[in-house]
């Protein structure tokens, strides 16, 4: 098992509106930064055995563009990294659920 401290961000290309994260079924309160185009929360720290189960999601006009980030605070390696818009799951909405192999420290 390995405990981190990580960065959640969530960016688009226009403004997102109730973005929703959970990391290992546990969700992350993101706060906005510039109005509502990025969210972010910078310091979580969670316990992770093997692989980190997340899951976002997000409202917008369809198609507008957003980028996923999950980073390792300390070491500043990318766990997690999509890219997508909104209208891929259905009209001005997204909604991604996914697993990544995270290695103990």
């Amino acid at each position: 098992m390995a405990t981190k401290t990580i960065l959640v961000k969530l960016e688009g290309k226009d403004q997102l509106h109730e973005p929703r994260v959970r990391l290992e079924n546990i969700s992350i309160n993101l706060f906005t930064v510039d109005g509502g185009t990025t969210w972010e929360n910078r310091g979580i720290t969670i316990s992770i055995t093997g692989t980190l189960d997340l899951e976002m999601s997000c409202k917008a006009l369809s198609g507008t563009g957003w980028d996923f980030k999950i980073t390792d605070k300390d070491s500043r390696a990318a766990l997690y990294n999509k890219t997508g818009h909104t209208g891929d799951t259905s009209a001005n909405y997204s909604h991604i659920t996914d697993q990544v192999a995270v290695q103990a420290v």
